[in-house]
């Protein structure tokens, strides 16, 4: 039976393309955690476990050499495959960041720990993740942003500011 790269996995970036001869590659993040190219996780390249040689992260980008990458013409094989670690793994790492599938159902209060309603989805318009909220029966699509929720001991509250720009999608 094939295992379930989405339920066990969570995306940390993509190989966008060799760095170098050796078979090194280059890989555009997909979260705002520089540690998890520190070489000390593992790092799965689609549903394959690859061993680290080293890793790094500059300017903005993962480089890593894996073990299973010999050259730059097989690390050309590479190109565009999606990079994962394990749940486990990127919980460890985390410390304010939330998987989907963890917030959708999450009941959100405000700074003072009043009810403010509860997320019901959650979708992507390509730069913010953004949260669907539902408040006194009303859905507002709300930015993902640092300015409007905080994380405190694990827990997501909100700062209203009237939701800075969401928007009221149905009511």
């Amino acid at each position: 039976m094939a295992q379930n790269v989405a339920s066990e996995f969570v995306c940390v970036g993509k190989i966008i393309k060799p760095q170098g001869i050796k078979g090194e590659v280059k890989i555009l993040p997909a979260v705002d955690i520089p540690a998890i190219f520190n070489g000390k996780h593992s790092l799965f390249v689609e549903k394959a476990e690859m061993k680290i040689e080293h890793a790094t992260f500059r300017l903005g980008y993962g480089y890593v050499k894996f073990a299973e990458i010999a050259d730059r013409n097989v690390a050309e094989k590479y190109r565009n495959k999606k990079v994962f670690v394990t749940k486990e793994e990127f919980k460890k790492v985390s410390t304010d960041d939330f998987l989907i599938d963890e917030l959708v159902g999450t009941v959100i209060y405000d700074e003072n720990g009043d009810l403010v309603g509860q997320i019901m989805g959650v979708t992507d318009y390509g730069f913010d993740d953004i949260l669907i909220i539902k408040e006194d029966g009303i859905l507002y699509e709300v930015p993902f942003r640092k300015a409007i929720f905080q994380v405190h001991d694990g827990e997501l509250s909100v700062i209203r500011a009237e939701y800075e720009g969401a928007k009221v999608v149905q009511e």
